[in-house]
């Protein structure tokens, strides 16, 4: 059985390492010899283990999708138009296919798995959310009986890191971004990770795989982390709270589908304020078997190897027993209605200019639409810096007093909160 490895970087080695090197166990689930035989990377001068006498290091992928030899394409090259490219020809050339890329997979999910019922082979996964948490496979099996109603995490390692640093240390947001960025927990652009499009791609191909119809990224509201800073960090603790990125989705009346990607505040005590550093937590509610939570590394080498190269070892399998899997319908018509459905209390925290005259001014001004909020619970005021606990307001209300603050001040960071 031949394998075919786009990629080269960190997660493709420690997949290699599992399937060429026999590091674990990968092996001892086989009936006949596997291997890498052949790796796409675009440095042909790259060499694999010395000991290994069946792979080699391509440059041109002709080499890996004419080769009828390769059943099994792993593709972990990362970005979106060559890996998509990529992983579409594979399932077009009749290879089965492993990726982790949860931006090709949540932007081209219903093409990719037509192809495959098309061609009759296997599209897997499962590293593509929640890194080594097989939270795929267990959804799948959820809804064998369950109809699943909410899902909710937090899905991405970067963002937790910063915020539990933060929280430990009394760090601010920036520098705990450069830590994170010199020790390879953050890309030098961190967009994706502190922009919310992580944690919404992932939710996506969850909320698609669980209500049986298509949501995108583009579907998602979302909110980015970098305004959130130490002072909201140790208010927060003040007021008995831990700081979360959270992604949240909920299927109500069987069509229409709330979503959202923010920080918000979470009970000491409770087990999501709990979950640190690159740890990441999911949650699914199903009718009959209720709220099961699964824990574990959501990123990193290993964690991310051994969810490809568990996806490869079922596809293998597979083969061997001449079973395919049944793909889940995505043909359901959904209602995306943004954060509407989402309410609780809110933490605001504004900063005034240094203007006094123009402070006061600014203080009237959000004052007054403060006021709108009904039932607003708590204000502190603190040298330059306004702290508000409101009452119970729906999401996009308040976004959207929000956005009439921001028209004359945008140094704030806001977060709804889990009672």
């Amino acid at each position: 059985m031949n394998i075919a490895l786009l990629g080269f970087g960190t997660i493709g080695t420690g997949v290699y390492e599992l399937i060429n090197l026999n590091k674990g166990r990968f092996a001892d689930n086989l009936d006949e010899p596997v291997a890498i035989t052949k790796i796409l990377d675009k440095d042909p001068y790259k060499k694999v283990d010395p000991s290994d006498k069946v792979c080699q290091i391509v440059t041109d992928p002709a080499l890996i999708m004419d080769d009828p030899d390769i059943k099994i394409v792993i593709s972990l090259l990362g970005g979106m138009d060559f890996e998509y490219k990529m992983i579409k020809m594979s399932l077009e050339h009749g290879k089965h296919v492993v990726t982790a890329s949860k931006a090709v997979i949540s932007e081209y999910f219903q093409e990719l798995i037509g192809i495959a019922k098309e061609k009759n082979v296997i599209l897997r996964y499962e590293a593509a959310v929640g890194g080594g948490i097989p939270i795929i496979a267990s959804l799948k099996e959820e809804l064998k009986i369950n109809r699943i109603n909410e899902i909710k995490g937090i899905l991405n390692g970067t963002t937790n890191f910063i915020l539990s640093n933060m929280t430990e240390k009394g760090a601010d947001f920036g520098e705990t971004l450069k830590l994170a960025q010199s020790i390879g927990f953050a890309e030098a652009d961190p967009t994706a990770d502190i922009g919310g499009y992580d944690v919404s791609r992932k939710l996506a191909i969850l909320s698609t795989l669980a209500y049986g119809g298509v949501i995108r990224d583009e579907d998602i509201k979302k909110r980015g982390l970098s305004d959130v800073s130490a002072i909201d960090i140790e208010m927060a603790g003040d007021m008995g709270y831990i700081v979360k990125y959270l992604g949240d989705s909920r299927l109500v009346d069987g069509h229409k589908v709330y979503t959202t990607v923010e920080p918000v505040l979470f009970p000491k005590e409770s087990l999501m304020s709990n979950v640190n550093s690159e740890f990441n937590i999911i949650s699914i509610k199903g009718d009959i078997i209720g709220e099961l939570q699964f824990y574990g590394k959501g990123a990193g080498k290993d964690a991310t190897a051994n969810a490809v190269a568990g996806d490869a070892l079922y596809i293998i399998k597979c083969m061997e027993e001449g079973t395919y899997p049944t793909y889940l319908p995505m043909e359901k018509e959904l209602e995306k209605c943004g954060n509407a459905g989402f309410k609780g209390h809110y933490y605001l925290r504004v900063n005034l200019s240094d203007d006094l005259q123009k402070d006061n001014d600014e203080l009237k001004y959000i004052m007054d639409i403060m006021d709108q909020v009904k039932g607003r619970s708590h204000i502190i005021i603190s040298g330059k810096s306004l702290f508000f606990v409101t009452g119970v307001v729906q999401a996009d209300e308040f976004d959207a007093l929000i956005e009439k603050i921001k028209k004359q001040t945008d140094d704030l960071f806001y977060a709804r909160i889990y009672d």
